[in-house]
């Protein structure tokens, strides 16, 4: 290891899993443990879970689950020792790590991570200290950014050059490939390379980690050749603009704070509204709201605020957004800014406190649907007002909470005038429309769904998993010293039929042997498999199989004795390997007397067994309880 393991074993019990995951999504306790959506996948049902007790987390919907580590490395793309220097850092631990190791350990992401916060300070430079540079701070003067507000968001300029920035690159160590691969540069037909971004002023794109992870560029000359007033990096390993919102890093402590989220559409809307101390806010930039984005706001709070230019492209980007945000199951309203405003030019014409009177009076996406449909003159006719009325009723069946549908419902009764059955009546028809859709299902579970049993008697490609193999691994991972001997002492891993489970059974083993036995949130730190790690976790978070005494006493247990569980699963597994030799033995009996060979061996092998078997009914260990 790079990293000593007592720094490593501090750090870990140093850092609360909780408060950790409760930085990236927001938690809901059930009973012992924390609830979320998934950070790792578009999920509407919670199958994200965080155990306080064990220090782990483990998603159902997706399969992805560790400890503290593997949670950052996996939110922020870093490796294990950026991770552990990380925590270190958050809990006040000194970690030095020789220059040498950290370079071995370095992964791709903590690459391409280096080459953007390079980016970021090279056009921050270009900015600022360079005479070409000047025209852009002009602009960004111009939209009366601050010297701060500059600073703080590291607005930049890409120099009006070809090579300027690979060259500059290529000088600090970083090569063409990885250039290329997060998008600053771009290559020629003839294998030659030049740069993306020239002559515009430059909008890093920060990740929720507070990383450089791409950049918006905006057009300020006018003999730039793109024609496009914005330009973006492409999509990379870092950055998937479907999932990332400009300006999240910023705000998601004060939109958990108000628990409320302004969604905004430029960069520069974004901005002034947090120069001017409007801070829970964020910017789609310029794109269609995605699934992904709404997730991420999830985490912060179900209050969203849309606030679009007031332009019939505003109009539409908010109209399209509504759907999916209630669907998402957040509460949505909307902001009408006056005509010819958007809210870069409001919080700039009219100030900050005219801005606030606009929030305090949003409206429902019910009344802004309807007034789009007013100003196209939908109104006017029966056939325009069925269908607008029925637009409207198509959102209110995006909500999943029956009991806001119906006061929804009863609303547009009102305000329209028709009568509520009948508004019900189409409200069923479109849900019952959505229940008919296939269901769709995520094929990355660990053991779930790649172990599924089969019937007896059908082939398949899928490997059983027997229900007692699955809770001695279990109880193996749970760090009892106890169980661990009792359980080495009654059976041998070697004899296991899932061989999943038998690897993983073995490299847990190998770890106490050298190390003692420990909890599942530190062995996971001494796995290197990536399947071995999920499938550690899934364990954890399974519940053990009832034990057949407990079903026979009908006894409801909650917190179950593992030694019981053990005691059972021991026997259950013990017993399937007597039945499956005393089967093997009876076909040996049966051929050897169609053979006409002497079958007194089998005969006495046949009573061995049999006693063997009544010896486990009977509850007769190597060692007792």
């Amino acid at each position: 290891m790079k990293i000593p393991e007592n720094i490593i074993e501090e750090v870990r019990s140093s850092t609360d899993i909780v408060e950790l995951v409760s930085e990236y999504v927001q938690l809901k306790k059930r009973g012992k443990n924390y609830v979320a959506l998934c950070p790792f996948h578009t999920e509407k049902t919670p199958s994200f879970t965080v155990s306080p007790e064990k220090q782990m987390y483990y998603c159902f919907g997706c399969g992805k689950g560790g400890n503290v580590f593997t949670f950052l490395m996996e939110m922020d793309k870093i490796s294990f020792v950026e991770a552990v220097k990380a925590l270190a850092s958050r809990a006040g631990i000194a970690v030095v790590i020789e220059q040498s190791s950290i370079e071995k350990e370095k992964s791709e992401f903590d690459v391409y991570y280096e080459i953007c916060r390079f980016a970021g300070m090279h056009f921050y430079r270009n900015l600022t200290e360079t005479e070409e540079g000047k025209f852009a701070l002009a602009y960004f003067l111009q939209r009366k950014f601050s010297d701060d507000t500059i600073r703080t968001f590291g607005l930049g300029y890409s120099m009006n050059s070809w090579d300027e920035f690979l060259n500059r690159a290529k000088a600090e160590g970083f090569n063409e490939e990885d250039l290329l691969k997060v998008g600053l540069i771009r290559k020629r037909e003839d294998g030659s390379y030049y740069d993306y971004f020239r002559g515009r002023a430059m909008f890093p794109i920060i990740a929720i980690n507070g990383k450089v992870i791409a950049f918006g560029a905006r057009k300020i000359r006018d003999d730039d050749p793109i024609a496009g007033k914005y330009i973006n990096s492409p999509e990379s390993p870092l950055y998937n603009k479907s999932k990332v919102l400009f300006g999240i890093f910023f705000a998601k402590e004060w939109i958990r704070k108000e628990d409320n989220v302004l969604m905004v559409e430029g960069y520069a809307d974004m901005i002034s509204l947090y120069q001017a101390g409007i801070k829970n806010v964020v910017a789609s930039s310029g794109t269609a709201l995605t699934t992904d984005q709404l997730a991420l706001i999830s985490r912060y709070t179900k209050n969203l605020t849309l606030v679009y230019d007031s332009d019939s492209a505003g109009s539409s980007a908010t109209v399209r957004g509504i759907d999916l945000a209630l669907e998402a199951g957040l509460n949505v309203n909307i902001v009408e800014l006056p005509q010819g405003e958007d809210p870069d030019s409001f919080i700039k014409n009219f100030g900050k406190d005219e801005f606030l009177k606009l929030l305090d009076k949003p409206i429902s996406f019910i009344d802004f649907k309807a007034t789009q449909f007013k100003r196209a003159g939908a109104f006017e006719t029966a056939e325009g007002k069925t269908n607008a009325v029925r637009s409207i009723v198509q959102s209110i069946a995006k909500i999943k909470d029956e009991l806001k549908r119906s006061f929804f419902i009863k609303e547009i009764s009102e305000k329209y005038d028709i009568y509520e059955s009948i508004l019900l009546r189409e409200l069923e028809k479109m849900l019952n429309k959505e229940r008919r859709k296939p269901l769709t299902y995520d094929s990355k579970q660990v053991l779930t769904k790649k172990d599924k049993p089969v019937a007896e008697g059908k082939t398949n490609n899928v490997e059983r998993i027997p229900a007692e193999e699955q809770d001695i691994v279990k109880l193996i991972l749970e760090g009892n010293a106890e169980i661990v001997n009792f359980i080495l002492s009654n059976l041998n891993i070697d004899q296991f039929t899932n061989n999943r489970l038998k690897q993983l059974a073995s490299l847990v083993l190998k770890i106490y042997s050298e190390h003692g036995v420990m909890s599942p949130d530190k062995t996971i730190n001494m796995i290197e498999q990536e399947e071995m790690k999920s499938l550690i976790s899934e364990l954890v978070f399974r519940k053990y199989e009832i034990s057949e005494r407990w079903q026979e006493m009908d006894k409801e247990i909650n917190e179950p004795d593992q030694m019981i569980i053990a005691r059972d699963a021991i026997i259950k597994f013990r017993r399937k390997l007597i039945q499956k030799e005393l089967e093997e033995n009876q076909r040996a009996l049966k051929n050897a007397s169609m053979m006409h060979v002497d079958t007194t061996p089998y005969l006495h092998k046949h009573q061995e067994l049999l006693q063997m078997l009544k010896d486990i009914e009977s509850l007769k260990f190597e060692e007792g309880l």
